[in-house]
């Protein structure tokens, strides 16, 4: 007879043992992801205490309003990138990414160059921008969300202009998850199941949609990109490919042109 951990007077039989492990192991995959979520970038000790002593939800929610707070000066800033007369290239949800040669744009607390929620409409002139870059960024929205984001990039872009998305590719977890699971043993190893590691990818990290090049193209061409199409990293148009070589194993790309 075996005790199952935690129940006093509950017991399995000795062969039932290896579905009771099994358990084991799957809560302490859950400790470990829930521990994942919360733990966030390494950015000192200051940081350390911070997390410790507030919720994750709390920290996010602090963010947004601490951005929000600073919108007046994250207007004047740019506007001085347009009235400089350069390229205009927006890197948004830049994380922590930043692109030289790009305006970084994200939340506080990521480090880029200019705070902005990208909630809100940015505060630039239509035909703005020679180029807009996402990155892991979309998979964090709804996808009815996403749709008013590229709506509001193709505002952005200059005719021509050139957007390019990247994203966790879900699609190709799932024929990995069909077929060998080699790909999913490479990328997310030690989970307790495939699908536990297929699952991350659509619940984990924030995400709240999933994605693969055919819906990336899809969502482009619906929001009145045209020439698009699936991109491998490192194809791009864009010189040099802004892609961040971190997120090369498992991202999929998409790029295409305002008319």
């Amino acid at each position: 007879m075996k005790r199952l951990p935690g129940a006093a007077s509950y017991f399995v039989p000795a062969e039932a043992s290896a579905t009771v492990e099994a358990v084991g192991e799957v809560r302490d995959y859950l400790a470990e992801r829930g521990a994942a979520a919360v733990r966030g970038l390494d950015r000192g000790t200051g940081a350390t205490v911070v997390r410790k002593l507030s919720t994750h939800s709390f920290r996010q929610k602090a963010k947004i309003e601490a951005t929000r707070f600073l919108a007046p000066r994250s207007k004047r800033q740019l506007r001085d990138v347009v009235d400089s007369g350069g390229p205009v290239r927006l890197h948004l949800g830049s994380g922590g990414h930043p692109l030289e040669g790009w305006v970084n744009i994200d939340v506080i607390g990521m480090e880029p160059d200019v705070y902005w929620d990208l909630r809100r409409p940015l505060p630039l002139a239509d035909g703005s921008a020679d180029a807009v870059f996402l990155e892991h960024v979309i998979e964090h929205f709804r996808l009815a969300d996403d749709l008013d984001l590229l709506d509001e990039c193709n505002r952005l872009l200059k005719p021509g202009g050139i957007i390019r998305l990247g994203v966790p590719d879900f699609g190709r977890y799932l024929q990995s998850y069909a077929s060998d699971g080699e790909f999913i043993e490479r990328l997310r190893p030690g989970r307790p199941t495939r699908l536990l590691a297929v699952s991350e990818v659509a619940l984990n990290h924030g995400h709240r949609s999933v994605w693969d090049g055919e819906t990336l193209v899809a969502v482009l061409e619906e929001c009145g990109f045209v020439d698009a199409r699936r991109r491998d990293y490192g194809d791009s148009d864009l010189e040099p490919a802004p892609d961040s070589p971190k997120r090369e194993p498992e991202s999929v790309y998409a790029e295409a042109r305002k008319p």
